[in-house]
């Protein structure tokens, strides 16, 4: 039977997952997103140090902010290309003077996003968050968290990016897989891409001028807790974890404030990324244990 102790660090650890998955709701901006998941990571891990790693557009991995090593000594550290994971994760990143190491892949949609290397002068101290299976499968959980946030943060400024030099939309977006979809403040779908479309099997046509919970949730009312009425409400991001029958699985849904040419609020702008397994995880670790979880 788990101890008091233990308990009381499986709920620090489910309360650090919970502020890493509402971080993208938080922190929208580029940079507060790197920070913040820079120091999830060392506040998780109890690290002396943490530097968080981007794949660029070469498949280069570049440090881009750290936690407890001053930027300035690392940021002309480059991994290229390459490198297989296997060696990025289990050799040392940086040549620093710390006796341990532990390297983190960020993973999204199979394709590697990140890496989150941590360090300690304590020699091992990251063994028992490599070899417990449940301290790895926590770690690899807020990993995931962290890489959607990552991904939502890089998705907000491609969005700004367009609306402001007037790039095609529909071109850029219909290439992902994930569902993305403008809505106004009548809960009425304004554009999607074509994964929208293809999740629903219906034309784009038939999409544009419906009522978004009428498409994503086959319901005649917004969603009980729909992120874009709260989006509406605070005028703010909002993120929300959807399971929904009609939409064929759990969803990390994410809606972002939506504004004119004048600067004035006229709805938001939804995404929708399919999770695989994590709510069914993460609800079997909050449930009462009598004795099957245990954390050594």
């Amino acid at each position: 039977m788990p101890s008091v102790s233990d308990e009381k660090r499986l709920y620090q650890r489910i309360k650090i997952l919970s502020d890493a998955f509402m971080m993208s709701a938080r922190a929208l901006d580029y940079k507060a997103v790197l920070r913040a998941a820079t120091r999830h990571f060392q506040i998780f891990t109890e690290a002396d140090a943490s530097v968080l790693f981007l794949n660029t557009r070469d498949d280069s991995l570049t440090p881009v902010c750290s936690s407890g090593i001053p930027f300035s000594k690392i940021k002309g550290v480059i991994l290229p290309r390459s490198l297989r994971l296997k060696d990025i994760v289990t050799h040392p990143v940086l040549d620093l003077r710390y006796t341990s190491f532990m390297n983190t892949p960020l993973i999204y949609n199979r394709k590697l996003i990140g890496l989150s290397a941590v360090f300690s002068i304590v020699p091992e101290k990251f063994h028992g968050l490599e070899h417990d299976k449940y301290e790895n499968l926590f770690l690899t959980m807020l990993a995931s968290y962290l890489a959607v946030s990552i991904e939502n943060a890089t998705l907000m400024d491609t969005i700004k990016s367009i609306e402001s030099s007037k790039f095609d939309w529909e071109s850029t977006f219909d290439a992902l897989d994930d569902l993305i979809s403008i809505h106004d403040k009548d809960f009425t779908i304004l554009r999607a891409n074509k994964a929208v479309a293809r999740k629903f099997k219906m034309d784009i046509r038939q999409i544009v001028g419906e009522k978004c919970y009428k498409i994503f949730h086959c319901a005649e009312e917004p969603w009980k807790t729909c992120p874009h009425r709260r989006t509406m409400e605070t005028m703010a991001p909002c993120t929300e974890m959807i399971d929904d029958q009609h939409m064929g699985g759990a969803f990390h849904v994410t809606t972002f404030p939506h504004v004119d040419v004048r600067g004035k609020f006229v709805g938001s702008i939804h995404v929708a990324k399919e999770i695989i397994g994590q709510k069914d995880i993460l609800e079997q670790l909050i449930r009462p244990s009598h004795g099957t979880v245990a954390i050594s």
